[in-house]
Order: C-alpha cells, then structure tokens, then sequence
C-alpha cells in the first residue's frame, strides 16, 4: 500500500449549476464544489493558489480546453493532481463528456468538452503520475426536464478503467454506476454522493477510516458504495438506485488522506506481516480454489508499502476455499434474484450482494428502458491477500436473457484464468434461472398465441 505524498498538490475543481442556455439546472453543484474547496483547504492543506475553481461562468469551453491542459502540463513528477467535477455529462462519439456554462441544447456534440481530450490524455502526457479524479455528473438527456441529477446510462466506464490502469497511483470515483441516477438532496443541500463524500474525507465517518487513521482508496469507495444507497433508501422516497462506482489502479492500494489527530509516534497500530497471493490454482476435483501466498514481514511501517520493497520473507501460506461454498452463495444471489422476478417492480437496476472474509459476490439486474430487455450480471472476487476489501477479481459474467445467452469473462482477472475453465464450475449455478427465464417466455408466448386466435 503506498502510504505517503512527496510534493505539492494541485486542484482543479468545476461546477456548472446555472447554465447560459436552456439546460437544466443541477441543484447544489455550487454547494458541493465549495465543500470540496474547503476539504482541500482545511484538511489536505492545500495552498489556496493552488486550487482552480470554477464555477458556472467560470466553466466555459474555452476555459476548459485550454486552461485545464495548461494547470495539468506544469506538474512535475512529485505532484499530485485532484480534480472535481459537478454538472451534466454524457456519451457521444466514443467518449465521455462534460458540459460547460456554455453549452448549448441545439448543438451539444460540439458545445461540449471530452473528458478524454482534457483532463486523461493530458495527465498521460505529463509528468504528473498521482491523480484523483472525482465525478458527480447528471442527466442522460441534458435537454429535456429530468426530475433528477442524472448520470447518463450509456456512460462508458471502459475508458475511465483503461486510463486508471495505465499508472500505479491513479483513482476515479463516479457518483453512481451505469444506468442509474444521480441524487440531490435539498435536506443535505448537496449532492447526495459529494456529501457522503465530503463527510468520509473530513474524518466523520468511522467506516471510511482504515486502522483508526487512513483514508484509503478502496476504504473511501465501501463506504460510498454501501452508505449512498443505504441512505437513498431508509431516508428519501427515491425509488431509484445509486450505486457509486470506481476504478483503482490494479496494481496499488494507496492513502488518501490520514485522518486529522493521528500520529505514528508511539503507536504499535500496525500490520506485522502481509501475504502477496503468487498465483491461483483451481483443484475441482478436491473442491478447493488455493492461493500460494508470499508471506512478507513488516518492518514497523503503519502500512506497509503494496509493492513490498524492502520487506523480509517469510514462511509461505496458503489460502483455501471450497468451490461448493461459492456455488451456493451464487444460486442464493440467484435465487433472490428470480424472487425479485416474481414480484416484477423494476428501478431500472437492482443489486445484489454477498460477502464474508473470504469472498465477494454482486449480481446486477438491469432491464433496458428502450428494448425492455433483461441482463443479469454477476462476479466474483475472493479476499486473498487481505489488502483489497473488495477482493481480487475471479471472473464476471453475464446473461442475456433475449438471446439465452451465458458469457463469462476473464479478462479483468486478477490471475491468468481461462473462461472455459471457469465456465466448467460455475455456468451451472446459472441453470436455473435461465430455465425461469425459458418458462416465462413460453407463458408469454402462449398468451400472446390465446389472444391472436
């Protein structure tokens, strides 16, 4: 885990609550930018004049073509960069985009900024390799009158995750996932996400803080991921969802921010050795998934650094557990998921989870406004080496429902795992909710057959 920063920091932070044109207003944006400022300010000790803020007129095109690309080209390798952004955002022509005070509903294609072109491929280019990156952005159809802050479904999180893997030291935090809405909130007067946000990197929620002090990258998206929609749910009357989404650099666990009245200096508050999973070995035969760990010892550091450097080696240690467990977990999610079914009242997506020390399994139900067709989604991620809480990912995979078709992927896998394999001892958690699927449609395919004759 990378624990420490070694030079200046430096913010550019925009918020377009008001616009020019006949673009809806997105509540609180101002509020949250602000918030956000003074986090920076009070907390991170950022230097005032080290920090953009722009907001509404201040958000132009303009400015966001050519001042944005010119704060990012100063910074050196040492620096670290933060960027916020609040306001409507969208996908068109295979990139993400943001809108500006400036932008104009008769032309938003090229009224509008590319994320890409302004903010990623900039921070590629230059020296700087420490950046978080954080987005409250909303509405899918920027000019009609939506009743929420929304975040447009077709968002493509491929390019976000492609250019946080690029560096060891990078983060986006997204305010909710594909397809859902982003919330305001007039009791919180923000954003319901920035002020979740907000509240975790001021040191004001427990469950955000690793070891009674850090802030973590993975530490700060459990928190938002199961705060939001739990707050959405028990104190709102939203229907919808919103869960946050993010994308850490697969290669590191880092340090955000260490939380104010902490001290090293006397504290034995640390880890005394880690475990780096060497490689994953499924026995199906003996109903085991085993993990060759490398044991490292600690040399006193409240966070030892994830690339372990300089750590003494230990006896190595092996973690287990059954596929059958696995199995059950899923067709339980499944199971839950088929119930959901039954009743049939759609929020556009609906998540399921499962977890315990060892394991971490979400399923997503998401039915298309448009087409009306159903896609259920499911992963895997196992806890192994005790660094990542939201575990090392397995495989993902998803059912088409219209066309009855199983896809597992195992691209994003941690380890060098092949679909078939994987295939070959989970597809058959899936038989039967695809075979509910299958009945339903022969219902529906009789009715429809009652009704024609």
């Amino acid at each position: 885990m990378n624990s420490g920063f070694y030079g200046n920091t430096f913010a550019v932070i925009i918020a377009v609550e008001n616009y020019q044109f006949r673009i809806k207003t997105v509540d609180y944006a101002r509020n949250d930018a602000i918030a956000f400022q003074q986090w920076l300010i009070n907390n991170l000790k950022v230097p005032q004049e080290n920090i953009k803020l722009w907001l509404d007129v201040d958000a132009t095109k303009s400015a966001l073509n050519e001042e944005l690309q010119y704060e990012i080209s100063n910074l050196t390798e040492s620096d670290r960069f933060i960027f916020y952004y609040a306001g409507h955002g969208f996908y068109d022509g295979g990139y993400n985009k943001i809108t500006t005070w400036d932008t104009h509903p008769n032309n938003i294609q090229e009224t509008t900024v590319s994320l890409n072109r302004i903010l990623m491929e900039p921070l590629r280019n230059s020296r700087c390799n420490q950046c978080l990156i954080f987005i409250d952005a909303c509405a899918s159809y920027i000019d009609e009158q939506l009743v929420s802050r929304d975040f447009i479904a077709d968002m493509n999180t491929k390019e976000f995750s492609d250019f946080v893997r690029s560096s060891n030291y990078r983060a986006m935090f997204l305010s909710c996932s594909r397809g859902e809405k982003s919330y305001g909130s007039p009791e919180l007067g923000h954003g319901i996400w920035t002020h979740f946000l907000i509240k975790a990197l001021n040191g004001e929620a427990p469950e955000a803080v690793e070891r009674e002090r850090f802030i973590t990258s993975t530490s700060l998206q459990n928190y938002l991921s199961k705060i939001v929609p739990d707050y959405i749910k028990s104190s709102t009357d939203i229907r919808g969802t919103q869960k946050p989404w993010a994308e850490v650099s697969s290669s590191n666990t880092f340090i955000i921010f260490e939380v104010s009245g902490a001290s090293s200096e006397g504290s034995n508050n640390y880890i005394d050795f880690i475990f780096i999973p060497e490689r994953l070995i499924i026995d199906f035969e003996n109903d085991l998934i085993i993990a060759h760990l490398r044991g490292l010892e600690n040399d006193g550091r409240h966070f030892p650094m994830y690339d372990y450097e300089g750590l003494k080696e230990i006896d190595v240690e092996a973690y287990c557990i059954r596929i059958s467990k696995l199995k059950n977990e899923i067709r339980k999610i499944l199971e839950e998921i088929m119930d959901f079914l039954m009743e049939y009242e759609w929020e556009k997506e609906v998540i399921f989870e499962r977890s315990d020390d060892k394991f971490n399994i979400s399923a997503f139900l998401y039915e298309d406004d448009k087409t009306r067709e159903i896609t259920v989604s499911l992963g895997l991620s196992l806890k192994i080496s005790g660094l990542h809480p939201m575990g090392d990912t397995i495989f993902d995979s998803e059912f088409d429902v219209a066309n009855d078709e199983l896809k597992i992927y195992t691209d994003s896998s941690d380890y060098n795992l092949k679909e078939v394999e994987i295939q070959e001892i989970f597809s058959d958690c899936w038989g039967e909710i695809r075979r509910y699927f299958l009945l339903e449609k022969e219902i529906e395919k009789e009715l429809l057959n009652e009704i024609d004759e």
